[in-house]
């Protein structure tokens, strides 16, 4: 979207005038930028164009390792590190690697690669900011005890971390020393949820749905308990998410060859009006892009 660009391109290019010519850039960048991260995510999120989003995004990564390297501390920008290296890894790497490699396996194996590298980049960012007000986080993540020692206001590093965590799986291609992390991405969510369920219009909702399908642990009623998370999800984010359809068709409906469903959940988000939702418009054009791209891949999927 053109007003996405416009702000981010302003806000991004100005700042690297002030900090090449500058004679004191490290204070001046800092003023300039001071508060565009707190809406970063929004501002991507509003955008009706992957591909423009896609092409500008490693260049405000390198903004970001930019602000970093001058306040390696900041527990702000260390998080606005972690959640952005794994969006882009996510949305972008991870999809291309998956195309990529039912074309060219080798081709695809290193595009994974790739992405596990970004994903393990975010951890190192967003394990130090958990350092910096819990030490004890690596122990809590080994043990995961049932008591919450989190507040209210870590969800959204808790949120991240396990989705970064979950990324570095995902990206591993069953790598046994990631996958043996797994059962953390649970954890983490789990102590969001006792937080605050509805946080971020469902997200930890959606995030469970996958999670429990794939969890290593034995579940009781698996497939009902996605449903009830995609229909809380549903509820939440006021059926304005296409997300949610494209990750129930794919984690639920493909795993127990439900053929008609798949097709169902597809159709909506394909012919669903994203300007209806302009705060999740990226989020829906980048799911009606991956609907469109599963249901040319639908006899391949079901037999």
């Amino acid at each position: 979207m053109l007003s996405r660009e416009n702000i981010l391109k302003m806000a991004i290019l100005g700042g690297m005038v002030i900090f090449i010519c500058s004679c004191s850039p490290k204070k001046i960048i800092f003023n300039q930028f001071d508060g565009v991260f707190d809406s970063i995510e929004t501002v991507y999120l509003t955008d009706d164009d992957p591909q423009l989003v896609k092409e500008s995004f490693p260049f405000n990564l390198k903004i970001i390792e930019i602000l970093l390297d001058q306040n390696p501390d900041d527990r702000a920008v260390l998080l606005t590190a972690m959640s952005s290296f794994t969006m882009y890894s996510f949305g972008f790497i991870m999809e291309d690697a998956e195309r990529i490699s039912l074309e060219d396996y080798r081709a695809g194996i290193e595009m994974y690669d790739r992405a596990n590298k970004l994903f393990n980049r975010a951890l190192k960012y967003g394990m130090y900011g958990m350092e910096l007000k819990y030490p004890e986080i690596h122990a809590w993540l080994d043990k995961r005890d049932d008591v919450n020692p989190f507040e209210l206001e870590d969800i959204s590093y808790l949120y991240w971390l396990s989705a970064t965590i979950g990324g570095t799986v995902s990206s591993s291609q069953g790598n046994p020393k990631y996958v043996v992390d797994l059962p953390k991405v649970g954890w983490l969510l789990e102590k969001c949820l006792e937080l605050d369920e509805g946080w971020n219009d469902g997200a930890l909702y959606s995030a469970m749905i996958s999670y429990t399908m794939s969890r290593p642990d034995a579940v009781e009623n698996r497939e009902q308990t996605a449903r009830d998370y995609f229909a809380k999800a549903l509820k939440v984010s006021n059926n304005e998410d296409c997300s949610l359809y494209v990750t129930l068709a794919e984690s639920v409906c493909i795993k127990n060859q439900y053929k008609k469903e798949f097709s169902d959940l597809l159709d909506f988000v394909i012919k669903f009006d994203i300007e209806s939702a302009p705060k999740k418009k990226l989020t829906n054009a980048m799911a009606q892009t991956r609907a469109e791209w599963l249901m040319s891949r639908i006899d391949e999927l079901f037999y």
